[in-house]
């Protein structure tokens, strides 16, 4: 492949080089990822003076990690490349040794030991918590937090664990003003403690010692788009682009249905029922399918997106990405991260970071239309209408119909 990008006489040096083979498959693997010409030249040849330099300082390229990549591209002089390419092919190049097998793979952030509890509790919240994927996520992550607050680089020892150890692993958060992450990693520490109590490792006491934070049900209320902010929101995107066609989609899909992120991002085409107008979600959070109908406008733009921007691609999901790897379907992440710039465009939302505004101000919008707390339930995906519930009391303008006067009132007016 080399002929297709570069001239006779770089093509003849290349392939006369001791790294030509490798060379050759970083090739094809950033030309199949959809990199531009001008990016595969820059990474290919970079990646050329990093394996003679390795070779120069008779270093096995089986040694590779990211230290010496990094050594390697902050001592290129300041009038070579730009320092952020030769750091973002040579990450490219490091992943690509990877996954062929010559560079060992990554190792883990924290020690193997700790790994391998957090690996069965893992299990163990797949199988018999059968929590979704992101739940199980964030609470792995706690626990790995916890052993590693515990313990550190000492031996683990269940029966040196104090209640408080407990106490002190979610108080730093509220020193830090984190609330909803210490509520987040109460409730994860409390389930890890329970695992390991049914694996009679540690006495039952311990998971006592969690703190409860209060928390009021519907004591606020939830954070919502006015009807100028959601316009705002929804011009923001730049529509004569592709990919502004399907960030469009996407947000329509949020603010009309209250899809969360995981959900925009897991549709496939296979759910889409466009003779019916309909829409399936798979079972996630609430852990039961649902089919939705597609309001007029967020069927226009899906099937605008699907017929006449989505790039080509083998991959069945609707919205995929437009960089590389071009084609590959879109994460979460990158959903939140479109939600987010869209935000810095719309006054009063620069701060946002979340998607679940977008959530709120659907179920909100809904309500206001007339639509019962049932019918909102079954759309959001709540198993109980408890929880819708909260948006009763945004809608202030039908609760001032409601809302009898204070008693003794017109005692003082008169």
């Amino acid at each position: 492949m080399f002929d297709n990008y570069f001239c006779p006489r770089v093509v003849r040096r290349l392939r006369s080089g001791a790294h030509a083979a490798m060379l050759e498959e970083f090739l094809a693997r950033l030309h199949r990822r959809g990199h531009s010409r001008n990016t595969i030249q820059n990474y290919l040849c970079a990646a050329e003076v990093f394996l003679q330099w390795l070779r120069r300082r008779r270093q096995a390229i089986d040694s590779l990690d990211e230290a010496t990549a990094r050594a390697f591209a902050c001592r290129r002089p300041c009038g070579d490349r730009p320092r952020a390419n030769v750091h973002a092919a040579l990450r490219h190049l490091l992943r690509h040794l990877r996954d062929t097998g010559v560079v060992c793979s990554r190792p883990p952030a924290s020690r193997p030991a700790i790994e391998r509890i957090v690996v069965e509790y893992g299990a163990y919240l797949h199988s018999t918590c059968g929590l979704t994927t992101a739940t199980r996520l964030y609470r792995r992550r706690y626990a790995r937090e916890f052993i590693q607050f515990v313990f550190g680089s000492g031996r683990i020892c269940w029966k040196a664990l104090r209640p408080d150890h407990v106490q002190s692993f979610i108080v730093r958060y509220g020193h830090e003003g984190l609330l909803a992450a210490a509520r987040t990693a109460a409730g994860s520490l409390r389930s890890f403690l329970r695992w390991l109590q049914f694996q009679g490792r540690i006495r039952p006491g311990l998971i006592g010692a969690v703190p409860r934070l209060p928390q009021w049900r519907l004591a606020g209320l939830p954070t919502v788009m006015t009807d100028l902010q959601l316009e705002t929101f929804l011009a923001s995107f730049d529509q004569a682009r592709s990919s502004g066609r399907r960030d469009h989609a996407i947000a329509l899909c949020m603010v009309d249905l209250g899809l969360r992120a995981a959900e925009v991002a897991d549709l496939t085409l296979d759910d889409l029922n466009d003779d019916a107008g309909t829409l399936r979600l798979t079972a996630g959070k609430s852990r039961r399918d649902r089919v939705l109908p597609m309001p007029h406008r967020v069927r226009r733009a899906v099937v605008d997106y699907l017929h006449r921007h989505r790039p080509e691609t083998t991959d069945r999901h609707v919205f995929v990405r437009h960089r590389v790897p071009v084609g590959a379907p879109v994460s979460r992440e990158l959903v939140r991260g479109v939600m987010r710039r869209a935000y810095a465009a719309v006054g009063g939302c620069e701060e946002w970071t979340g998607t679940h505004v977008l959530r709120h101000t659907a179920a909100t919008r809904l309500h206001r239309a007339g639509a019962d707390l049932k019918r909102v339930a079954d759309i959001l995906g709540h198993r109980s209408i408890d929880t819708t519930m909260i948006y009763t009391k945004v809608d202030l303008v039908r609760l001032a119909d409601v809302a009898l006067s204070w008693p003794g009132c017109e005692e003082v007016r008169s």
